[in-house]
């Protein structure tokens, strides 16, 4: 069930649009943000991106809601939470086959809730294992222009920190050690395989959902258990494939 706040919302933010196109504020390595980018692409929407600073989260503040990602559609529209945002560019956006909307198809729905409920926590125990894991994935920072080197150093070494106890709070959510629990919820999220994809012989929203979610993890600590398992290996490399991201 969707957060409070989540979803589209009743005043427009045309300001917020940039460059006239549809824009997703996000982090770069945010797997709730892979989520949406992963559509996007799949649908060949051209959109702007506006990299969030993780630590102060100013390119926010002029939203009540302060968590990546937020859509905001070329019109103003403003979304928010990303299983929300996938359902909207779903409806509103032409390209790739549409899938069913949120309440259709129950299935899809368990396994777009299990995105967020289940597989985001248990990359995030995985990914921020270590402080040295932690700084590594939060490396990028350092290459965003908008951001100062200020910026760019509190991002890294004190998000590092933050995330790192990030990653142990989620870590003491599951019975079983970090990697050994990523591997037990891919061979459970594999019973979501229909054929080649969740949607069957073409990707429906719990296939972005997962996928953007494992995508975050790509060059990360763990990501060989992705890359390797028997049956999400295949279709991670097919949902790249598919994506184009």
């Amino acid at each position: 069930m969707a957060d409070e706040g989540a979803g589209v919302q009743e005043a427009k933010v045309p300001e917020r649009v940039v460059d006239g196109k549809p824009t997703l504020y996000c982090f770069e390595t945010c797997p709730f943000c892979w989520k949406v980018r992963s559509l996007l692409s799949w649908k060949g929407v051209d959109f702007s991106k506006v990299e969030v600073d993780p630590m102060k989260k100013k390119e926010l503040k002029w939203s009540d809601w302060s968590a990546v990602p937020v859509y905001v559609e070329a019109d103003g529209t403003q979304v928010n939470d990303s299983n929300p945002i996938l359902h909207w560019v779903n409806s509103n956006h032409t390209g790739g086959t549409p899938f069913p909307r949120a309440g259709e198809d129950e299935s899809q729905d368990k396994w777009m809730d299990f995105s967020g409920d289940v597989l985001g926590k248990s990359i995030v125990a995985v990914i921020y294992s270590s402080y040295g894991d932690s700084r590594k994935a939060l490396a990028y920072v350092s290459e965003v222009e908008s951001f100062s080197r200020w910026q760019a150093f509190q991002a890294k070494w004190l998000g590092g920190f933050i995330m790192r106890m990030v990653g142990k709070s989620r870590a003491k959510m599951f019975e079983l050690p970090p990697e050994e629990n990523l591997e037990f919820q891919l061979d459970h999220l594999s019973s979501a395989l229909a054929g080649d994809f969740m949607g069957g012989e073409v990707p429906n929203g719990a296939d972005f959902a997962n996928y953007g979610i494992l995508r975050a993890m790509q060059g990360l600590r763990g990501f060989p258990i992705v890359e390797t398992h028997g049956s999400i290996g295949p279709w991670f490399q097919r949902m790249k494939s598919t994506s184009g991201v």
